[in-house]
């Protein structure tokens, strides 16, 4: 029964729509973002119109993996209800498709973040639910 229930298990985003699980042994997921195939724009989280040149209608598709610290604060205090526990940074990440994505950085020392800093995406188990599969998140961390 066990056994069973270890192959049950699987992960789970913990948001649904910011980004796809891997497909498989060396896939880490991506972020999904939108494009608009007028203008060449891209954004995150998805969205149905352009905010460059107003088409509606764009394509959904994975973002790049790896991006640049833009800035950064690092929390002194957890907020109720979160589930990172406090110090942490919480980064701003510019992508290649100068798309900006607030997230918090996983690890990394603190006084050695910086702007500019070279950071990947990476997928997180924040915890179970109530049928032990594994709530998954994004993050970032130094490359």
């Amino acid at each position: 029964m066990a056994e069973a229930e270890q192959t049950a298990k699987r992960m789970v985003p913990l948001r649904e729509g910011l980004f796809r699980l891997p497909r498989g042994p060396g896939d880490p997921g991506a972020l999904l973002g939108s494009r608009c195939p007028d203008c060449g724009a891209y954004f995150f989280p998805r969205r149905v119109g352009c905010l460059s040149c107003g088409r509606q209608g764009l394509e959904d598709t994975d973002l790049s993996t790896r991006g640049k610290v833009w800035t950064y604060t690092v929390a002194g205090q957890t907020p109720p209800g979160s589930l990172i526990e406090a110090p942490y940074v919480l980064a701003v990440v510019e992508l290649p498709e100068k798309v900006m994505v607030q997230s918090p950085l996983a690890d990394c020392d603190l006084d050695a973040v910086h702007v500019g800093m070279e950071v990947e995406f990476v997928l997180v188990k924040m915890k179970e639910d109530e049928e032990g599969n594994d709530l998954m998140a994004f993050k970032f961390k130094p490359v």
